[in-house]
């Protein structure tokens, strides 16, 4: 039998016949985009990749979307508004199985997409991963950990050159407030964005910052897809301070945003941030406020209270010093009552014993002279000592009334006001208007008359 050789256009032909007759029609494929490039031309490539291959490398198959054929993909692609045909997009496409004799490779040439298939997915896995997430206690753990109450210290994983983070950062700048942000530039997008937002959080969390914010500006849902993986949300769960999200337009909310603090877009994540540093400012001025008029207010007490006391001790003053003056006279009267009478005393004493010696004759003349000088000396000794304690009672006496004396208090600027009748006035209740008063002061006595009971008028 002759062995059949081919060219190679002829064998590319024999493809090309056999696949048209294998797929006579368009067929629906499902997979996930990878190598995704726009060329000049306008046509789209891609590969189309079964990601559910867990062993060696997955199946491929490339994918051309020519320009003819991309208008009306491009018109069902508007018209879900939330799908776009980017790397990591698991899509249902329809398409003609060909060959294509250039590389000698079989393609498939797109037609058609199937955008509900996207979207049923991406929601059908979200779903499956928010109840992994709570049964796992993942999806709130982060949300436990307390925000700091001056959260300066800011962690930013973001795209550097995106939008998001521009509005972020000048959210932050126009505060005034000292903030230090650190960024780790991580793309948000495509096959690569879950394990860079994945290893920026974990990069984060090594760091010295109060707080991690996780932005990224707006897209179609299938753009905001890493958002939704696992990885994402397991590093989150995981980072010790709290994680912030500002993720998409204000009704987007991804599996990112359930497990961290979430709000509605980058500038209101920033927001969040500065109202928290503006509600401790507000605390401080609060507190300094209060502190302030407490301290006013003890002050004053403080004033009334001193003015309360220093009439007191006046007043105490001269009732101790009148007592007092009164005491030292008393005190004067007895201490010289008391030696003239103990002087009398032992002067008869001394009387009696002279008379009895001198009866006793000559022969006790000697000893009794001598008892003599004995108990005169006796009796000089101790009222010279009876002398000397009354002296010096009598100048302390002195010395405690020229301290307490209404004098000494008068030329210190006191007075004292008495009424017609010569009674100290304490009161200005106990005068009424008209009254005569009579003030002593250290230069003398002014009379005035009661004209108001707070205003008194020198007469």
């Amino acid at each position: 039998m002759e062995t059949v050789t081919y060219t190679v256009g002829e064998l590319a032909a024999a493809v090309a016949r056999a696949l048209t007759r294998a797929f006579p029609e368009e067929i629906w494929v499902q997979g996930e985009i990878r190598d995704l490039s726009r060329a000049s031309s306008g046509h789209v490539y891609f590969t189309l990749i079964d990601a559910a291959e867990s062993e060696g490398a997955p199946s491929a198959l490339p994918v051309t979307l020519f320009e003819s054929d991309k208008v009306a993909v491009n018109r069902v692609l508007a018209r879900s508004g939330a799908v776009r045909m980017t790397d990591g997009v698991d899509v249902r496409i329809r398409g003609r199985v060909s060959h294509y004799p250039a590389r000698g490779t079989v393609q498939l040439r797109m037609t058609w997409i199937d955008t509900d298939f996207t979207l049923g997915k991406l929601a059908a896995d979200r779903d499956r991963l928010v109840k992994s997430l709570s049964k796992r206690g993942l999806l709130e753990k982060n949300s436990r950990i307390p925000v700091p109450l001056v959260p300066l210290r800011v962690g930013l994983v973001t795209s550097r050159a995106s939008a998001a983070a521009a509005d972020f950062l000048d959210e932050l700048s126009r505060t005034g407030y000292a903030w230090d942000v650190q960024l780790f530039d991580a793309r948000v997008q495509g096959s690569d964005a879950v394990d860079d937002v994945a290893r920026g959080l974990r990069v984060m969390a090594g760091r010295h910052v109060d707080v991690v914010a996780l932005v990224r500006g707006g897209g179609a849902q299938t753009d905001l897809a890493a958002f939704d993986q696992e990885e994402v949300a397991v590093a989150i769960a995981h980072c010790p301070v709290p994680v912030l999200t500002g993720i998409g337009h204000e009704t987007d909310v991804s599996v990112a945003d359930l497990a961290a603090r979430n709000y509605k877009t980058p500038t209101a994540c920033a927001a969040g941030l500065v109202e928290r540093v503006d509600s401790f400012v507000r605390l401080i001025d609060d507190i300094g406020r209060a502190t302030r008029k407490a301290v006013s207010t003890r002050l004053r007490l403080a004033g009334s209270d001193l003015d309360s006391s220093v009439k007191r001790i006046a007043s105490s003053a001269l009732a101790v010093g009148l007592r007092e003056n009164q005491r030292l006279v008393d005190a004067t009267q007895r201490i010289a009552r008391g030696s003239r009478g103990r002087l009398h005393r032992d002067g008869l004493a001394v009387s009696g014993i002279r008379h009895r010696i001198h009866r006793a004759g000559s022969r006790q003349v000697m000893v009794a002279g001598n008892e003599v000088d004995r108990l005169t000396t006796l009796v000089d000794a101790t009222a010279h000592r009876a002398s000397g304690r009354a002296t010096n009672r009598l100048d302390e006496i002195e010395h405690r009334l020229a301290l307490l004396d209404p004098a000494q208090l008068l030329a210190r600027g006191w007075s004292i006001t008495r009424g017609e009748d010569g009674r100290l006035i304490t009161d200005p209740a106990d005068v009424a208007v008209g009254t005569k008063l009579a003030t002593t002061v250290s230069g003398g006595e002014i009379t005035s008359v009661v004209q108001k009971e707070e205003e008194v008028t020198s007469g």
